[in-house]
């Protein structure tokens, strides 16, 4: 990894070091970091709209072990395991795997029971959609490390390729820059190359479940914002989304670059999560709506945050809504 030295203009080579080096331990230290900055790390590892249920959750009576991170996953009422190990360890994949089999089991009701603290100050947002939706029996595996053993990758492929299950894995890259760590998070498997034929084959098996009792109606109360109301009713003047997840995605062409752009409608502000490429995306969104909204990147685009009148007429026009 390198960095530009921009008084000198030139390149220099971080040095990179492991997380025993540096004392970071799996459970006290990096497991507390990621649960700390969830809503950056989520973008990091492909789940922009998941959110936290907690940590150290114990998947069934019977066994004392218990799973280093839970996720629900927003897009598709999905449970996802997230095992972290500071080294490479073979077990990481079986571990998991045991838990997302106990995991099967789950119904909203023991959720909703696991949602801890730790979840965040969106918990009570978390229980209202976890209860207007029905819990996908796909459970997602995510696994984190410093690396792999070849047979991980290799089982993780056939079980992938094979069977449908969802499994990414994660290298974390430690690099010293002066007093700081930079930790670098590398897709190793599937290969971002083929992330795309991994996702069609999985969305070819999963049948999806959304409640269509869920309107609207119900969920315009719901929202804090002021603009509430006038921005579903122009967004489902375009489509009609998903009610019970809270979603409107509308076709990318209305922008030039962007192949999709979602409307996520939480408590709080409305996530707008595009498909671009991200330079691109990125120079256009600070056109629209200033140099002071806070872009985050993911695995394939960008998102932000609408959190007021004036914002939200800028994405009326934007998207001539």
């Amino acid at each position: 990894m390198l960095r530009i030295n921009q008084k000198e203009k030139r390149l220099e080579k971080l040095t990179p070091t492991e997380l025993t080096t540096e004392n970071i331990l799996e459970r006290y230290h990096l497991q507390k970091m990621i649960v700390d900055a969830w809503e950056i790390v989520k973008n990091e590892i492909g789940l922009p709209t998941a959110f936290l249920v907690g940590q150290e959750i114990r998947p069934h009576d019977s066994t004392q072990d218990a799973i280093d991170l839970l996720a629900y996953n927003h897009d598709d009422s999905s449970l996802v395991v997230i095992e972290i190990k500071r080294k490479r360890q073979k077990l990481q994949l079986l571990q998991a795997l045991s838990y997302a089999a106990m995991l099967s089991n789950w119904d909203s009701e023991i959720l909703l029971k696991n949602i801890q603290e730790d979840a965040g100050s969106d918990r009570e947002e978390l229980r209202e959609i976890i209860a207007d939706n029905e819990i996908s029996k796909e459970i997602k595996i995510i696994l984190i490390a410093e690396s792999f053993d070849p047979e991980v990758i290799i089982t993780a492929d056939w079980l992938s390729r094979e069977h449908g299950v969802d499994i990414t894995a994660f290298s974390i890259s430690p690099h010293k820059i002066e007093d700081h760590i930079i930790l670098h998070f590398d897709q190793r498997f599937p290969l971002k190359e083929l992330s795309d034929v991994y996702e069609s084959r999985a969305h070819s098996r999963k049948k999806r479940i959304s409640r269509d009792d869920i309107t609207w109606e119900n969920i315009i109360p719901k929202l804090k914002y002021s603009f509430a109301q006038r921005a579903v009713k122009l967004a489902t003047a375009q489509s009609m989304g998903e009610p019970s997840r809270r979603r409107i995605r509308l076709p990318g062409q209305k922008v030039q670059g962007f192949t999709w752009i979602s409307l996520n409608f939480r408590v709080n502000y409305i996530n707008v999560y595009t498909g671009v490429e991200q330079n691109l995306g990125m120079e256009e969104i600070k056109r629209v709506f200033g140099n002071d909204i806070e872009i985050l990147p993911w695995e394939r685009g960008l998102s932000f945050h609408i959190t007021t009148e004036e914002q939200f007429d800028r994405l009326q026009k934007w998207l001539k809504l």
